[in-house]
């Protein structure tokens, strides 16, 4: 087959899909937005898919209502003749926009390429919670999502709650598949709490509690000021932020002598990173519980480190890493006294996180199979 993977936020896990493909001998082009700034996986273009990012040569425009749609215009429009060129024969698009992935469809639709969304996100339910309300721009956001979710000739969707909320959308019946995701654990070595990047940093010597990735509206910000109010007196422990987003502009705002901010590191530097960890933390805000999964809690399982989770108890992320990997204390983000109770405990029980710790990489060592994951993906891909 020849494929276009669309993966507007470039992930780790999705750019090792595409190179799985390629290994089973497909022709695939990986494309993803070069301008947006979030952690990326380590392209290869050595060994691995044909390579099409789409680069604005200055940052995607995120926080304002009329540029961000300019600049979802822009990249559908450059998306949309990729996949001309490309001639692809199937289309798979995993975060794109609501605005792009209007285009993108419009144009599969010409081409009669056979599309399968990768729904890694309910948009509208997003906006709304960065713009604090369901206005106008959320509603319409939503109705055009509704009616793109029910055009694609197939969705995959990473959890339980996903398959019911498309299902209530009116998607075909047996239209639907759900399909966990994972993270690239070959790539995520279990790495020694003291190592170069932690030395780099000045962290071999403290307790750290570590935020890795993006830092936006959707995963309760405050917890980590309250983190670091909690321990303020304690000179031996750190609160690490190491990310981007709103929510990492509001705590730049509000400095705390035992926090530090630091921007998004490469990710070759990640497993340095989450090793550097003795607690890694996770945030989710409650009114996103149904409809985001925090794909980082899945990268902190491969770190072999105890997790720390504010996630609404329904979500699928938080049903994983606490019943299935047993590798974490997870609490309502709703209940700021439950966080810091248990980010005490972890704090002072060296065996409890030992053990969440091997829990967690034990299970993601046995339940992230690449080969197996590509083998469904090929099933669909061919059947649409």
């Amino acid at each position: 087959m020849r494929i276009l993977v669309v993966d507007y936020a470039g992930h780790p896990f999705q750019y090792e899909l595409s190179t799985e493909l390629v290994r089973a001998g497909h022709d695939v082009t990986h494309s993803y937005c070069a301008s947006l700034l979030t952690p990326q996986a380590a392209f290869d273009p050595a060994n691995g898919p044909d390579l099409a990012p789409i680069d604005f040569g200055r940052p995607f425009e995120k926080y304002s209502l009329f540029g961000r749609a300019r600049d979802e215009l822009r990249y559908g429009l450059l998306t949309s003749k990729l996949l001309w060129t490309t001639r692809a024969t199937r289309l798979i698009t995993s975060n794109v926009p609501v605005i792009s992935l209007a285009l993108i469809w419009l144009t599969a639709r010409l081409r009669g390429v056979r599309w399968l969304l990768w729904l890694q996100d309910i948009q509208a339910g997003l906006a709304a919670i960065v713009r604090g309300r369901p206005d106008a721009p959320t509603r319409v956001l939503g109705l055009i999502e509704r009616f793109l979710i029910r055009r694609a000739d197939h969705v995959v969707v990473i959890s339980d709650e996903f398959a019911s909320a498309v299902e209530e959308m009116g998607v075909r019946p047996g239209s639907v598949t759900t399909i966990e995701n994972w993270a690239p654990i070959d790539q995520l070595p279990e790495c020694p709490r003291n190592n170069n990047w932690a030395r780099q940093q000045g962290l071999v010597t403290p307790f750290v509690f570590l935020y890795s990735g993006t830092l936006g509206a959707k995963h309760s910000p405050h917890l980590l000021l309250a983190l670091a109010d909690e321990f303020a007196g304690d000179d031996e422990t750190q609160v690490i932020v190491v990310g981007e987003g709103a929510g990492a502009d509001r705590l730049a705002a509000t400095p705390r002598s035992n926090l530090t901010m630091l921007p998004f590191q490469p990710f070759e530097y990640l497993p340095d990173v989450m090793g550097t960890a003795d607690v890694l933390v996770t945030l989710l805000d409650p009114s996103a519980g149904g409809f985001s999964v925090p794909s980082k809690a899945l990268s902190y399982l491969c770190a072999g480190r105890a997790v720390l989770a504010a996630v609404p108890p329904s979500n699928a992320a938080a049903r994983l890493i606490s019943h299935k990997a047993q590798a974490v204390i997870a609490v309502d983000p709703a209940d700021e006294a439950a966080f810091i109770a248990a980010a005490k405990r972890l704090r002072c029980d060296d065996e409890l996180r030992t053990s969440f710790g091997k829990n967690g990489r034990a299970y993601a060592e046995q339940v992230f199979d690449r080969s197996a994951i590509r083998q469904r993906f090929e099933r669909l891909l061919e059947s649409l």
